[in-house]
């Protein structure tokens, strides 16, 4: 890393606020688990205010497996029930979150771990009856951008699973990449940061460097981004296209995947931005006119 684009993006991300989402993989892997806590310390040393998001989808079926509770998915996606949902709130709660907790601990971090969304900053709806079965997984009905902004004022760091409340009080489970993407959207996010297994958005086998929004629209039209790529385009498309100024996908398990994305001109993921951002990044950031 060259020390002009660390001292040029230190003093750019100031204050800013990135939103960063990690598979429940990246958790329960000590290695992938402390080396993004390691990156992390050196955004809150840069005064950077970072919202940490995290899943637990494979650690919530073993957990399930262990209960002798069958997973039950559509097309993918979890229906969550009265029996899973103690099983989760342990398992994000309990286990994945003191894993979070206790490597913030070893880095000297101070931050707010949670239990979940906070209510002040927004609640959950629930989704509709799955034949007859009442769900306890959702959406995110409501929230407030300026609660969220204003618990940065005094912490530079917050950590919570992607489970969120009804105005009732009911916990629902709520997909992770979602929940990043709303509160990144309502709150203008400056980054939204999509971490898990994967090196980016592949093209020829080839990771992508920065894509436009309009361009990602084309690889879907190409059938080139099929299935969960797809899925993963089009929030992101979203993303940008409604208040977040950058997004980025990127691989959790490549070491200081997530500095070297944030302060490289060049990164390791892949950035999504819209166009007219992407000529402006081109020219000032990785051509070298940095003022």
């Amino acid at each position: 890393m060259i020390d002009t684009f660390k001292k040029y993006y230190r003093k750019f991300f100031a204050d800013k606020l990135f939103i960063i989402k990690v598979s429940g993989k990246i958790v329960t892997d000590i290695t992938a688990r402390e080396n993004l806590v390691k990156n992390i310390s050196e955004f809150i040393n840069d005064d950077i205010n970072v919202l940490l998001i995290y899943g637990g989808g494979d650690a919530i079926d073993a957990s399930l497996k262990e209960a002798n509770i069958e997973s039950l998915k559509i097309d993918g996606r979890r229906i969550t029930r009265a029996e899973d949902i103690k099983v989760i709130k342990k398992t994000l709660v309990g286990d994945l979150g003191f894993k979070i907790l206790e490597s913030f601990v070893k880095y000297k971090l101070p931050a707010n771990v949670l239990n979940a969304l906070p209510p002040h900053w927004g609640y959950a709806i629930r989704r509709k009856k799955h034949e007859d079965t009442i769900r306890f997984d959702g959406s995110l009905d409501m929230i407030d951008s300026d609660a969220v902004r204003d618990h940065f004022l005094s912490t530079n760091l917050c950590a919570f699973p992607c489970l969120a409340l009804t105005d009732e009080g009911t916990t629902l489970n709520v997909n992770a990449d979602n929940m990043a993407i709303a509160i990144a959207t309502k709150t203008n996010a400056d980054k939204l940061i999509l971490m898990s297994d994967i090196d980016g958005v592949k093209v020829d086998g080839k990771a992508q460097s920065v894509l436009s929004a309009r361009e990602c629209e084309q690889l879907i039209a190409d059938n080139i981004a099929t299935d969960g790529m797809r899925v993963k385009l089009e929030n992101c498309i979203f993303a940008v296209r409604n208040g977040v100024q950058r997004v980025h996908i990127l691989n959790g398990f490549a070491e200081n995947a997530l500095r070297d994305e944030v302060y490289s001109n060049k990164g390791v993921g892949t950035m999504i931005v819209r166009a007219a951002e992407k000529e402006q990044y081109m020219h000032q950031e990785v051509e070298g006119n940095l003022s």
